[in-house]
């Protein structure tokens, strides 16, 4: 999966938006015609998890509580064809794009 950072200039006169929507809709439209698979929000420790949409266990859980990044990595380039992890560390949010 080839991974992209998007990084926003914190001290910049105005503040960047964090809102999935936001975030959602710029990644697809700098991906164009990619659509989103998949998700991972460290703030909220929220995913788009495709094994809970089927009523399984998630599997992307560590021991201590921790989402696994690697093991969903992997989860959404098989169940979803993802190939692009947009990263936005200024929201602390991954999306996930095919």
């Amino acid at each position: 999966m080839e991974i992209v950072t998007v990084n926003i200039d914190p001290n910049a006169p105005f503040r960047a938006s964090e809102t999935m929507a936001d975030l959602r809709n710029v990644a697809e439209s700098l991906y164009f015609p990619m659509k989103t698979a998949g998700f991972w929000d460290t703030r909220l420790d929220l995913h788009l998890c495709p094994e809970e949409e089927r009523r399984q266990e998630c599997p992307h859980r560590l021991t201590n509580g921790d989402l696994d990044t690697t093991a969903y990595s992997l989860s959404l380039e098989r169940n979803r064809q993802a190939t692009l992890q947009l990263e936005f560390p200024h929201a602390q949010i991954t999306l996930y794009l095919r």
